[in-house]
């Protein structure tokens, strides 16, 4: 069915609009049937003995940092591709319809979903009463009938289901492009309503001549909470990290500052922002926003410092370098993150920029707990990552902006 030309890329001009139809069902059901052998791969990788077995290993899953470097994922999604396949495999039938190409990947993450939290007898009882309808279904009418299931077999107290979700609060920034970020907040419903109880409160003051409208003015007051909290209106409310006072870092070349070029600056969670942006947060005074003002090799100072701990300005000067997890594709953020000796302290090794490498606490555990390990390039900053198995992986420093003060006018 499928007409695999144009460098392997398929070429369907020439099929009749019915033929395409067919052509596009005949691809989703290959793709749900390699979906489900990687499914079936992940779930063995996961109890890899292999893996399971490495020294300090205990329940901390260090397959998961394989899976992420293999497929160039960030540990959390591996984490959770490896979770979906572990429940994967206690719904055999669901998953032998989704390899035959009868249902989507998306109908068996319904099931997963919602059966996570129960016993096997359970996932095989409400499997059973779903499964039979799934391939005519919808992936919602399916997801309807798998909450209907499980709530008539398994029959949770309300409260139980309410703990149950409470576990799995969280917040995430997602940034969307074109100078806007989404903030995404799952909360028990007494926090959500008390957070939006604020919100609307500094959204009600309304002065003359106010033309936002209502979605606008609570953004805005949420937006200023966060700036009355990081601004010392309530610091005493907010611990330090690495003893430094909580801020968002901004990076800014000194070229761009003084309005010579435009480069694109660099917010912390967010990546980059407009030239534009960068000056005016660079150039806030009140304390929320760290200035980072980078030079034509974005190189910063080496303190020099040799005491075990960092001090203060030096911590600062590696997590401004580093911004995340020096793991590859971790994205956790340098200022929640540990600093790691390179070269380990009792072995000799210094306490300052060259030797000093933020990594999250899971991944500082990894290297030392674990057969992974790192080499750092001390002209480039690379860190080459070795696996237990060998395979290596390159974790490179991030891009920042370029300063062009030093670069000849145009003529």
């Amino acid at each position: 069915m499928c007409d695999e030309r144009a460098g392997g890329v398929g070429d369907w001009r020439g099929l009749s609009h019915d033929a395409r139809l067919d052509a596009l069902v005949d691809l989703e059901s290959r793709i749900a049937s390699l979906q489900a052998q990687q499914l079936s791969l992940l779930a063995v990788i996961d109890g890899d003995p292999a893996t399971v077995s490495l020294p300090g290993s205990g329940d901390k899953r260090w397959a998961v940092e394989d899976v992420a470097c293999a497929l160039r994922l960030s540990p959390g999604v591996a984490r959770a591709r490896l979770a979906e396949a572990v429940e994967s495999v206690r719904l055999p039938r669901a998953l032998a319809l989704l390899a035959a190409g009868r249902i989507t990947a998306g109908h068996l993450r319904a099931l997963t979903d919602s059966t996570i939290a129960l016993d096997d007898l359970a996932v095989r009882a409400v499997e059973a009463r779903v499964i039979e309808r799934a391939a005519e279904q919808s992936v919602a009418t399916f997801r309807a009938g798998v909450r209907r299931a499980v709530l008539s077999i398994c029959a949770p107290t309300l409260e139980q289901r309410r703990q149950a979700n409470i576990g799995d609060r969280r917040v995430c920034l997602r940034p969307s492009g074109e100078g806007t970020s989404e903030l995404w907040a799952l909360l028990p419903d007494e926090g959500a309503a008390t957070l939006m109880a604020a919100v609307a409160a500094f959204a009600d003051r309304r002065e003359a001549g106010d033309d936002r409208t209502a979605d606008q003015r609570r953004a805005d007051a949420l937006v200023q909470l966060g700036l009355d909290a990081l601004s010392g209106h309530q610091s005493s409310t907010l611990p330090p990290r690495h003893r430094l006072r909580p801020a968002v870092s901004v990076h800014v070349a000194l070229s761009t500052l003084l309005r010579l070029d435009d480069e694109p600056g660099e917010l912390e969670g967010v990546g980059a922002i407009s030239a534009e942006l960068a000056r005016q947060l660079a150039a806030d005074p009140s304390g929320t926003w760290r200035r980072l003002v980078t030079d034509p090799l974005g190189r910063l100072i080496d303190c020099g410092r040799s005491t075990y701990r960092p001090p203060a300005e030096l911590a600062r000067h590696v997590i401004a370098r580093d911004r995340t997890c020096r793991f590859p594709h971790c994205s956790r953020t340098a200022a929640r993150a540990e600093l790691d000796h390179t070269r380990p302290w009792a072995d000799g090794g210094r306490t300052n920029e060259a030797n000093l490498v933020a990594l999250c606490p899971r991944h500082h555990h990894l290297r030392h707990e674990t057969g992974w390990d790192y080499r750092r390039s001390r002209e480039s900053g690379v860190l080459v990552w070795r696996s237990p198995s060998g395979r290596t992986v390159e974790s490179d420093l991030p891009a920042y902006p370029i300063d062009g003060t030093a670069d000849p006018p145009p003529s």
